[in-house]
C-alpha cells in the first residue's frame, strides 16, 4: 500500500495516509528509522510492525499530556499510565524516554513543588520533604529543593499560626491550648526546636477565663467535697482544661 500524505499532528505524532484512504497515527521517529516516505508503499508486515512499535508513542502521548497539564514525578506518572492498564514493559519505555527528552525531571518537579507550597499553602518543611520521598525523589535533590524554604521563613509561618490559633482559642486553658498548638505545626510539617521556641517566648493571658472556670467548678464541685478532696478535685478538672493551678495562686 502506498503512502500518499503526511500530516503533522502533535507531540511528534504524524497522521499518515494511505493510498486506500487507511490513516495510520505514527510517531515521527518510526517513520525515520523505517524510512517512510511520499510514495513509498509498505508492506502488511511493515504496517503490522509500525503499529506494534507506536503503541509505546501512544503511551508517550498520553503521559506528555498529562505531564502538560501539571509537574509530575515518575512515580505519579507510572501510577496515572498503570491505571489506564497499558503493559508495564512499554511504560518502563515511555518513562525512560521521558527522561531523556527532558519532559521528566526530578529536580524541576522538587523545585516547583516546594516553591508551590511555599506560596499556596501553610505546610511546613518536613511535610514538604515527605510527599517529595513519596514520590521517590532523591534524598539529595529534597535536600537541594528545600533550600527554598529557610528558617526565616519556616519562623514567620510559625508566629503567624501560633498568633492566629492564639485568637481562634480563647476559650482555652494556656497548657492545654499550647500542647494544641505544638501537636498542630507538627502535624503541619514544622520543626519542633522552632516551635517550642516560639510556644515558651509567648504569654497568653488567661487569668479571666482560669477565674471564670474555677467558680463554675467551684460552685458544682462543692456540692459534693468538700477540704483536700474538693481542692484535688478541683485541680484534676482545671488541668484537664489546660489550667495549672499552681500558676495562679
Amino acid at each position: 500500500m502506498q503512502v500518499n500524505k503526511f500530516t503533522k499532528s502533535r507531540n511528534g505524532m504524524y497522521i499518515v495516509t494511505l493510498e486506500d484512504k487507511t490513516k495510520l497515527t505514527i510517531h515521527e521517529n518510526l517513520i525515520l528509522k523505517y524510512d517512510i516516505l511520499i510514495s513509498k508503499n509498505i508492506s502488511d508486515s511493515l504496517k503490522e510492525k509500525l503499529l506494534e512499535e507506536n503503541k509505546k508513542y501512544e503511551i508517550y502521548e498520553v503521559a506528555l499530556s498529562y505531564i502538560n497539564k501539571k509537574l509530575r514525578s515518575s512515580k505519579e506518572l507510572i501510577k496515572y499510565l498503570i491505571k489506564k492498564e497499558y503493559p508495564n514493559e512499554l511504560i518502563d519505555n515511555v518513562i525512560e524516554l521521558l527522561y531523556k527528552e527532558g519532559y521528566l525531571n526530578d529536580k524541576i518537579y522538587a523545585k516547583s513543588l516546594v516553591h508551590d507550597r511555599i506560596v499556596l499553602s501553610m505546610d511546613g518543611p518536613n511535610k514538604i520533604k515527605k510527599e517529595l520521598s513519596d514520590n521517590k525523589i532523591d534524598n539529595s535533590i529534597i535536600e537541594e529543593a528545600l533550600e527554598e524554604y529557610t528558617k526565616d521563613i519556616e519562623l514567620e509561618r510559625i508566629e503567624k499560626i501560633v498568633n492566629k490559633q492564639v485568637k481562634l482559642n480563647k476559650n482555652k486553658g494556656s497548657n492545654l491550648l499550647k500542647k494544641k498548638i505544638n501537636m498542630y505545626l507538627i502535624n503541619l510539617g514544622y520543626n519542633y526546636d522552632l516551635i517550642n521556641n516560639v510556644l515558651n517566648s509567648i504569654k497568653i493571658s488567661d487569668k479571666d477565663l482560669y477565674k471564670k472556670e474555677y467558680d463554675k467548678l467551684y460552685k458544682t464541685l462543692s456540692k459534693k467535697y468538700s477540704g483536700k478532696k474538693l481542692e484535688y478535685k478541683l485541680k484534676q478538672k482545671l488541668y484537664q482544661k489546660g489550667f495549672n493551678i499552681n500558676d495562679y495562686e
